[in-house]
């Protein structure tokens, strides 16, 4: 019997655009990478890691295949979210609790780099919307 791949379960390897779970795994991957050559040298989040989440942003939405679009839309921030959770951890303040530490980096990771984040995003909203258009 014939294997007949339809639009809907061809994988990436075939095709060469990302599925959901791809594009959100590839975006994740690659901010680790971008977040640990930006946090290592001082153990601070520069501008490295920002401007890498807006590359990544841009690659995925252009990359995703059309039934997957959403997923570039929530790439940026699942992929922020895990480098900061991850990698993120070696730009930890050193002073107080455990706990302290811990809610001091994520609320400081996520306000301070909120206009890269959400600038990521909707260049990946805008870039979906023009690929669904066409």
């Amino acid at each position: 019997m014939a294997n007949t791949q339809t639009p809907a379960n061809i994988a990436t390897a075939t095709n060469g655009e990302l599925t959901y779970s791809g594009a959100l795994w590839i975006s994740s991957v690659v901010m680790l990478l971008v977040m640990a050559v930006d946090v290592m040298p001082n153990r601070a989040i520069d501008f490295i890691a920002p401007a890498g989440l807006v590359v990544v942003a841009l690659v995925v939405a252009l990359k995703v295949r059309k039934t997957d679009l959403i997923a570039a839309v929530w790439a940026p921030m699942v992929a922020w979210f895990a480098a900061l959770l991850t990698v993120g951890q070696l730009a930890r303040p050193t002073v107080g609790s455990a706990k302290e530490r811990e809610l001091v980096l994520i609320l400081h990771g996520l306000a301070d780099h909120a206009w890269w984040i959400l600038g990521a995003t909707a260049l990946a909203a805008i870039v979906v919307t023009i690929r669904r258009l066409r």
